[in-house]
Formats: C-alpha cells, structure tokens, sequence
C-alpha cells in the first residue's frame, strides 16, 4: 500500500478511511471554554465555532440546537480531551485490508498541557518516555 499524506482527523492505514467527526452541539451542551460565537450583522444569524480549530467550520447556532441537531464536522485540528468526537468510516468490507491497524487514532489526545495521563503507567523518572 503507498503512503497517503493524511490530515490530523483523518486515518488512511487501512481501506476503510476513518475520518474524526465532532458534533458542535456537544460543545454547546458542555459549555466549552473555547466555543465563540458571532452574530452576522447581515443576516442577524449567530454562528459558532472553536477558537482551538478542533473544527474549522463556523455552524448556524439555531441548526445546531436544532431538534435533531446539525450533524457532526470534519475534525481538523487536534482534539482536547473533553471533546466529543466519533469516527466514521468511509468504506466498509471484509478481509485483512478492512481491519484496524490504529486503534489509537479512537482515542482522546494525550498530549498538550490539558492532554488525559491518568493511564499512563510509564515511569518519566527513569527517562522511560
């Protein structure tokens, strides 16, 4: 398999294309720090969007309260541990091509000042990381 150049949301090692969604109605619902928000002084509508670039794209806030909601973005910057994202997979099938080979790219980020460490069972004394 040739190497694909990959985006940070994003996993090509296998066939199935996974790709990191965040849905922007869980920002709002968890009152993230990093949400803002403005009002188009054209149209009176208010969008939001994350100072982190976790997404970069600037929703409607009525489509994300929305009953139903709006649906989920495209992950584009690095996730914060709180952020609530799900993986959606391009392609499914069978056979060895299809399955995982990053169970990792499932998981929050660790690193950054507010990265998660609580299973970190590596000992940074003897320089082991």
């Amino acid at each position: 398999m040739t190497a694909t150049r990959t985006q940070v949301g994003e996993c090509r090692q296998c066939r199935s294309f996974c790709d990191k969604m965040v849905e922007p109605r869980g920002c709002v619902e968890l009152g993230c720090r990093y949400l803002y928000s403005f009002v188009d002084r054209l149209t009176g509508a208010q969008y939001v969007g994350c100072m982190q670039e976790v997404y970069g794209a600037e929703v409607e806030l009525s489509a994300v309260l929305e009953q139903g909601g709006f649906g989920g973005v495209k992950m584009t910057g690095e996730p914060l541990p709180h952020c609530q994202f799900s993986v959606e997979q391009a392609y499914e099938g069978d056979g060895e091509s299809y399955g995982c080979v990053n169970r990792r790219f499932f998981d929050c980020s660790d690193r950054g000042p507010e990265g998660l460490r609580a299973f970190d069972l590596r000992d940074v004394r003897d320089g082991l990381i």
